[in-house]
């Protein structure tokens, strides 16, 4: 488990012990699975940005508590969505851009100067992706190793 879950473990488990709350009433406040806080809290077991968020509203206590204000911890998790729209069918992928691209022009329409600059400049780049599927795919070992056989027969 890598050193951040390990920390945000502590940090629930000392935000739980100020509220004098035993783990399995966290574990029912917060809707996760019988002694997911003990395992979390232990460091043997990752949490997802879902579960830290349920967590810290059962705790009465804000994210950034949780997290020691380290915004690495969400953007991992923004990575883990990322990876998974590569996964999804094209047609689908299209469709969530689409909403996406609409709701950030709407927000950009409230938004200071350089605000809404930025976010049309990314409502322009996010309608650019919906033209031709652009989403790079993990290399499959077979296709390497096809590869490398070519490669080896042309040496």
């Amino acid at each position: 488990m890598n050193i951040e879950h390990i920390q945000i473990g502590e940090r629930i488990r000392k935000a739980r012990l100020a509220k004098q709350m035993k783990q399995s009433d966290l574990d029912i406040d917060a809707e996760l699975p019988r002694t997911a806080i003990s395992k979390i809290e232990l460091g043997n077991r990752g949490i997802t940005t879902s579960e830290l968020v349920r967590i810290a509203r059962a705790l009465g206590t804000p994210v950034d508590s949780l997290t020691g204000n380290n915004e690495s911890f969400i953007y991992n998790e923004e990575i883990k969505i990322v990876e998974a729209l590569r996964e999804i069918p094209f047609e689908d992928y299209k469709r969530i851009l689409t909403m996406l691209e609409a709701s950030v022009y709407y927000t950009a329409k409230d938004s200071d100067e350089i605000k809404k600059i930025q976010l049309q400049d990314l409502v322009s780049n996010l309608a650019a992706f919906t033209k031709f599927d652009q989403r790079p795919r993990p290399i499959q070992k077979s296709t390497l190793e096809t590869k490398t056989i070519k490669n080896r027969q042309l040496h």
